[in-house]
């Protein structure tokens, strides 16, 4: 088996089925892709790892087009709304916002913002919520607010942070943002609306630091591997982005799927993203979130890509991981 190259290390393992030389757990990998494929997922990535000491649990694709494995989950696709967890990373990371404040907001919650910046210019009134139920609701006017009141240059640098920096780490290729040319092109970019994308290895990276009080332990398949840490937030931002996502499976986009089990929704914290993109073309539906087990903390990744005529959300197989994980793992 490759070392020190967690891509690699899944395609070898893809190539022979031979696990004896991995972390990952086999009972966890077999039933996720059992799922998927019961449920005929167009195209589907699913990926758990704990965040404590960097053991990969599962790392599977399954696809009804016939994609090759490998040809997707290591490349920067739309990346939706989970940017959000940048934008409000930077408002944490620099004083200017945390989960309980409160903010006022001009327009849908859903708006595209093309005219939000005019929109409230004329608006005397607004709507008030908090930046909690911004982020569980996943508020695209409320985040436009807080990108108006966030210096362009510190929300690089936490793009930066938060390795959207098109680069790579262990074989785990990251991904980038576009350079917005005026206010309402950052405004978008602050609420995930354009200009980010990300692969589902990043999102990965993302989850293990912030679950791990903003330190990574470097994720790994070959029970050889070298154990790797980095810093990559400070710890103030990393528990104000945990409180900010821990409303979402009780009141926010969340909600349908995960109030089934009140333990899990209450251990669950979550951020989703969905929105039309290319190459894979469909309706992408992304998961990111942490499951605050008794043994562990684990960061939990999903993507699928969906077609008009079937979908299967990737909350529904965000839930059925965190099953498995209390089944195999917590157990």
């Amino acid at each position: 088996m490759p070392m020190n190259d967690m891509y690699e290390e899944y395609m070898f393992i893809q190539r022979t089925g031979d696990f004896s030389k991995s972390v990952i757990n086999k009972e966890i990998q077999k039933d996720i892709l059992t799922v998927m494929r019961n449920h005929k997922v167009p195209y589907g990535v699913v990926l758990i790892a704990d965040a404590r000491d960097g053991r990969v649990l599962a790392v599977e694709e399954h696809s009804e087009r016939k994609y090759n494995k490998g040809k997707y989950i290591n490349m920067p696709l739309t990346a939706a709304s989970i940017f959000k967890i940048v934008t409000l990373g930077t408002a944490i990371g620099t004083g200017i916002f945390n989960a309980r404040d409160k903010i006022k907001y001009f327009d849908s919650p859903y708006s595209e913002l093309n005219k939000y910046i005019e929109k409230r210019k004329l608006k005397s009134y607004g709507i008030t919520t908090t930046v909690e139920n911004a982020m569980a609701l996943s508020n695209n006017s409320a985040f436009a607010e807080i990108g108006i009141r966030l210096n362009m240059k510190k929300l690089y640098e936490y793009a930066d942070k938060f390795f959207f920096n098109n680069s790579s780490i262990n074989g785990m290729k990251t991904g980038y943002i576009e350079k917005p040319r005026n206010s309402t092109e950052f405004i978008q970019l602050c609420s995930g609306l354009k200009y980010s994308y990300m692969s589902p290895f990043q999102g990965l990276l993302m989850m293990m630091a912030i679950a791990n009080e903003g330190e990574l332990k470097v994720p790994y398949i070959n029970e050889k591997d070298s154990k790797k840490s980095i810093q990559v937030i400070k710890k103030t931002v990393a528990t104000g982005l945990l409180d900010a996502m821990s409303s979402t499976t009780m009141i926010g986009t969340l909600r349908k799927q995960f109030l089934n089990d009140t333990e899990i929704a209450k251990r669950t914290y979550g951020k989703t993203g969905s929105l039309y993109g290319y190459s894979p073309d469909g309706y992408y539906n992304w998961f990111v979130g942490i499951y605050d087990g008794r043994k562990s903390r684990y960061a939990i990744i999903v993507l699928t890509v969906n077609d008009p005529e079937w979908s299967v959300k990737a909350n529904y197989l965000a839930y059925k991981s965190i099953e498995f994980i209390r089944k195999y793992e917590e157990n």
